[in-house]
């Protein structure tokens, strides 16, 4: 047995010594031959490894089963950001947000490294682009400015919150299947694309999941302090980048807690007066929360009414979103009535008949998988209108994907659209990761209502069976 383990032992030794010997070769060739752009790379991908590899084996301590799926996503992100690079700066041929960033921020390096600029500047400033202008350039000043390497170092920021969404969904084992959800958001091609560049959508995609991991916290730790804190650098982040997206978020939170309160005192009741009261309030807090995203945006006069501000802000947004190869036209809306059929369009946006492109035939071809998974799913999504009713964490998540994806509604290009829509993925992902109600079996009693359509938070993920 001993001299099984040390021929196992001497052969993981040389396994690692001609992987380092390849690795120093293949730095050394790449030095010589390649820019600095793109053999920087080869240096930032074992640096974020000693980062990403511990923060993920103690996220997920708990479950190993995520962990594995948490270090193989690791890997599919590694190509996704490949994949980015490839698209931002040779199909497109560097007509990217990216490219802007990446020369502001390699300019801002070199300041801070010379002394032209005070040491502060390395703090990150600045509201919307400048923010992450700044951004790069305190990123670049500690690990260089390779841009292929910044790809690397905004994806896992990215990632990062991709796993903090799924962590945040462990905590709710008896409503969520765990394995089932991180499975679904490390393969999503869209979360492995998007958030995986130079950009807004990395940072988003961090500060939403420590707003959700927070709010998950706050919702099942019985602490507040420590939550609160999460949820406060999530929605401080956002709000440098996109104020009306962090006031979504927070609204949506809110709004979670009041409702699924009047909810489980209106399930308790005989009367029907707070079951009314909770439905009021639900509405009520869509305009609230849409009301207070839409104070970021642009308005006429400063005593618009609330439809001319949202007449505005979509035909600002249409102005804004129009031109390039992939445009379309957006669902009409002169009324509140338009808003479902224009919110489902902007979830389901683009279906297979509407692909012209290999560009656009990639969403269309997630879309539709998503479409076919939510109609297996039906089980698991019957149980979201009592979960609406008891789960604040649930209506959050459902808040976010109303308000948001109305917010998006009016954009006419796909492009943009497809890639701000990724801050929905973890959202909608998690709707169709619900736990199915157990099916009760010949000659067992029914499951108690509580333990069956509860919220209840519980240590570990269960697993659907």
């Amino acid at each position: 047995m001993s001299s099984t383990r040390r021929v196992s032992y001497e052969v993981q030794v040389g396994v690692i010594v001609a992987a380092g010997m390849a690795y120093v070769v293949g730095l050394g060739w790449a030095m010589a031959n390649l820019s600095y752009d793109l053999w920087g790379a080869l240096v930032a991908v074992p640096l974020i490894a000693l980062v990403m590899v511990p923060l993920v084996a103690r996220i997920f301590r708990s479950d190993r089963t995520i962990a594995r799926v948490a270090y193989a996503g690791l890997a599919l992100k590694l190509g996704g950001t490949i994949a980015r690079y490839w698209v931002a700066f040779d199909a497109y041929g560097g007509a990217a947000d990216s490219q802007d960033y990446h020369d502001r921020g390699r300019l801002l390096a070199a300041q801070i490294r010379d002394g032209s600029v005070g040491p502060w500047t390395i703090v990150p400033h600045g509201t919307g682009t400048d923010f992450i202008r700044n951004l790069t350039g305190s990123i670049y000043t500690v690990v260089g400015s390779s841009k292929l390497a910044g790809f690397l170092w905004f994806a896992a920021l990215g990632y990062l919150g991709t796993l903090l969404c799924i962590k945040a969904a462990t905590l709710f084992g008896r409503t969520f299947d765990g394995h089932r959800y991180a499975i679904l958001c490390v393969i999503s091609p869209t979360l492995v694309f998007w958030p995986s560049s130079i950009g807004k959508e990395s940072w988003m995609m961090l500060c939403l999941g420590l707003t959700v991991f927070g709010a998950a916290r706050l919702f099942t730790s019985g602490r507040i302090i420590r939550p609160l804190l999460w949820v406060a650098a999530g929605v401080a982040g956002a709000a440098f980048v996109r104020p009306h997206i962090a006031f979504i978020w927070v609204g949506a939170g809110v709004v979670g807690v009041l409702w699924s309160a009047i909810g489980s005192l209106a399930a308790r009741s005989q009367g029907r007066a707070p079951a009314v009261f909770a439905t009021v309030v639900g509405i009520g807090g869509l305009f609230v929360v849409g009301n207070a995203a839409l104070r970021f945006l642009p308005s006429g006069t400063g005593d618009d009414s609330l439809a001319d501000r949202i007449t505005t802000a979509f035909d600002e947004t249409l102005r804004r979103t129009s031109g390039g190869g992939s445009e379309f036209s957006p669902p009409g809306i002169s009324s509140p009535l338009n808003y479902p059929g224009a919110i489902l369009r902007t979830i389901t946006r683009p279906l297979l008949f509407e692909a012209n492109s290999i560009s656009t035939l990639l969403p269309a071809l997630e879309t539709t998988a998503l479409i076919l998974l939510a109609l297996v799913s039906i089980r698991r999504l019957a149980r979201l209108p009592g979960l609406l009713r008891r789960s604040p964490f649930v209506v959050m998540h459902f808040l976010i994907i109303i308000v948001t994806a109305l917010a998006y509604t009016t954009f006419s290009n796909l492009a943009i659209l497809v890639r701000q829509r990724s801050l929905l993925m973890p959202s909608l992902l998690l709707l169709l990761a619900v736990q199915p109600r157990p099916q009760q079996r010949f000659g067992q009693p029914a499951a108690a209502p509580a333990a069956a359509a509860s919220g209840t938070p519980t240590a570990s993920p269960g697993r659907a069976r």
